[in-house]
């Protein structure tokens, strides 16, 4: 990831509701976040929400006219609300954890509950995006992403080493994201 500044005429276009500004400003800070909240959060859920309110809260505050004015500190306010956002929702999870556990008990048995919130949009999205994809990068990430394969069953398949794996799966996956990329910026 290569990290921007950003100017006065950014921030305009911003608040301005510039689609393709938005669309960078969405992709660019969406990934720095789930960066940040990796290692921090347990659940793909609560970090997806987090960034969701994170960027929905920021966006707010840039058209507000009081709003934050310097581009150069646009990054820094995105931390600092994401800062916000996670100990504000972290804190709310967890004093609903044990009822959320009897909820996802009647989901039934085998079932991803992760897997009922997924829109059915956004499963076509990727699939015609993985269909894209050369043969090898869609298994793999098939194998990895949607089948849950271990590493060593993964490595098994490919025929190749743990080291190597990691190459092929970052590669797989940045190839993934600059066709999501390309597909969303023609949209």
């Amino acid at each position: 990831m290569q990290f921007q500044t950003f100017d006065e005429d950014y921030l305009r276009r911003l608040r301005d509701g510039d689609s393709h500004v938005e669309e960078h400003f969405a992709s660019y800070f969406g990934e720095l976040i789930q960066l940040k909240l990796r290692r921090r959060i347990r659940t793909r859920q609560l970090m997806e929400d987090i960034q969701q309110e994170t960027l929905c809260r920021v966006l707010k505050t840039l058209r507000d006219p009081n709003g934050l004015r310097d581009a150069r500190k646009l990054g820094a306010f995105v931390s600092a609300v994401c800062n916000y956002v996670t100990s504000e929702l972290s804190r709310s999870e967890n004093r609903y954890e044990a009822s959320e556990r009897d909820f996802d008990d009647r989901a039934g048995p085998g079932q991803d509950p992760d897997a009922l919130l997924i829109t059915e949009q956004r499963q076509r999205k990727v699939k015609k995006i993985l269909d894209k994809l050369e043969e090898r990068d869609r298994k793999l990430l098939g194998a990895v992403f949607l089948e849950e394969l271990t590493s060593p069953e993964v490595c098994r398949r490919f025929g190749v080493q743990p080291d190597y794996l990691r190459v092929l799966v970052f590669r797989a996956k940045a190839r993934f994201r600059q066709e999501f990329t390309r597909e969303a910026g023609s949209a």
